[in-house]
């Protein structure tokens, strides 16, 4: 999780289109920039395609376009091939981004499990146990076809002449890195990267082109998928996880590279819900891994947004340099030599229950793959096997690996319906009020206001420790 600087800092470091991009209304004003922020979650990508297949045509009506796509594992899969269809009209970008995900299958992202792969598999395993050296097991399962699916759906050449020609200031993966560990953006722009500081929870590296090994590396599920190796730029060269085990949702880079308005798809409610009694039950592996993930992937999100949200409101100045608390918020800022706060306004787009997509994938695996069913598609019924068969965290899991027809048209369908469930309740697209989206409650400023005083002191703390 990032620190309150990171979030909600003065001052955007894309250099990007001159002027800022296009003019956009009558006055004449450049218009603000735009980013897209995708997090990972392996087959719930599908989800995000179909938000953007909502999103994309109101922006454009709007005037708007997303100019800065930043990505973690699938998320960075999705923000590649977004920022290679820039130069086309967002309802086309929307109709291929649906059409890719309806022709996606599980042998575009991995190897069969059962079949070959299963011997070589478990004898990798005993190589490991055994410490037998050529012999050692660096994931479950082996994401080959992922490599050349990569190079059919991002058009990579399209891509770099996007950013050369101004129509994407930066594309942005996050992976984390295994030998100097901790976050790295890999970012492909013609303008100016965020200065790495030894401060920075995030090291910024500039790409001239932008690969797919930088893509895979941002998608190396742990354990799941084996480390990818990046060698280009050398100042990053080392082997590479998935982004998502330390900033799964990449608000700060975003915001780093200039944005002003962000569109934030997630894959759980970013407001919590209401606490319910829970009667304690023996947990299995599945229930286990799967509250791991919860925090990895879905806690960051919520709480960075939580301080965006606060930080618009009771900390960003207005035009003019006005705010509600930018007196105080510039003073103390203005000690630690930083600019003011500025006002983010944002976009959320996740599902409005707890689990549902979790949900989704359980109702597919029972009535395509359980039992019998299961014989001619063995894969999911061992996966399940593994995670220790029926329980009620094996759907989350399964909503992770599942790249089926079915469940992809279930998420296509939700991702649309919540976008514009969004935009019904936001005519204008945007918002950028705390008590509007996230049950901030007014009356608590005072205590809201140290809360984050103390929080920035913290992070600034672990920073210089």
């Amino acid at each position: 999780m990032v620190g309150m600087d990171g979030i909600g800092g003065g001052g955007g470091a894309s250099g990007g289109r001159a002027g800022g991009g296009a003019s956009g209304g009558a006055s004449g004003a450049a218009k603000p920039k735009v980013a897209i922020v995708l997090p990972g979650g392996g087959a719930r990508g599908a989800y995000e395609a179909g938000a953007l297949s909502v999103l994309l045509p109101a922006l454009e009506a709007r005037g708007e376009e997303i100019t800065i796509a930043c990505g973690t594992s699938v998320g960075a899969i999705n923000a590649a091939f977004v920022s290679s269809m820039a130069q086309r009209p967002a309802a086309e970008q929307a109709q291929l981004a649906l059409a890719r995900w309806r022709e996606m299958r599980k042998g575009d992202v991995i190897n069969p499990i059962v079949g070959l792969g299963l011997p070589k598999m478990l004898l990798r395993f005993v190589g490991e146990m055994l410490e037998i050296p050529g012999l050692r097991l660096a994931s479950i399962m082996d994401p080959a076809p992922l490599a050349s699916a990569l190079d059919v759906w991002v058009d990579w050449d399209q891509l770099q002449q996007n950013v050369k020609s101004g129509r994407m200031d930066a594309v942005c993966v996050i992976a984390t890195a295994l030998t100097r560990s901790g976050p790295v953006a890999f970012v492909h722009t013609d303008g100016k990267v965020p200065p790495n500081k030894a401060s920075d929870d995030i090291r910024y590296v500039r790409v001239s082109r932008l690969h797919r090994d930088h893509v895979r590396a941002s998608a190396a599920i742990p354990l799941l998928f084996p480390p990818v190796e990046v060698t280009t730029p050398a100042s990053a060269a080392d082997y590479y996880i998935d982004g998502g085990t330390r900033l799964n949702s990449p608000i700060a880079p975003a915001i780093a590279l200039g944005a002003e308005r962000v569109i934030v798809i997630g894959f759980e409610p970013f407001a919590a819900p209401p606490p319910r009694p829970v009667t304690p039950v023996q947990p299995r592996l599945a229930d286990v891994t799967a509250n791991v993930i919860d925090g990895l992937l879905v806690d960051q999100v919520v709480a960075d947004l939580h301080r965006l949200a606060s930080i618009n409101t009771f900390y960003a100045e207005n035009a003019g340099g006005v705010g509600g608390f930018s007196q105080s918020a510039r003073s103390y800022r203005s000690s630690q030599g930083k600019k003011p706060y500025k006002k983010v306004s944002y976009a959320l787009v996740a599902p409005e229950r707890k689990g549902e997509i979790g949900q989704i994938a359980e109702e597919i695996f029972e009535q395509r793959y359980a039992g019998w069913r299961g014989v001619l598609h063995p894969d999911y019924p061992l996966i399940s096997r593994v995670l220790g068969g029926r329980s009620r965290s094996r759907g989350e899991l399964l909503s992770f690996l599942m790249f089926d027809e079915h469940f992809t048209e279930r998420l296509l369908d939700a991702g649309a319906r919540d976008a514009r469930r969004w935009l019904d309740r936001h005519p204008r697209f945007w918002c950028s009020d705390a008590t509007h989206d996230f049950q901030v409650d007014p009356t608590g400023v005072d205590e809201l206001r140290e809360e984050q005083v103390l929080d920035e002191y913290r992070a600034m703390r672990r920073r210089q420790s």
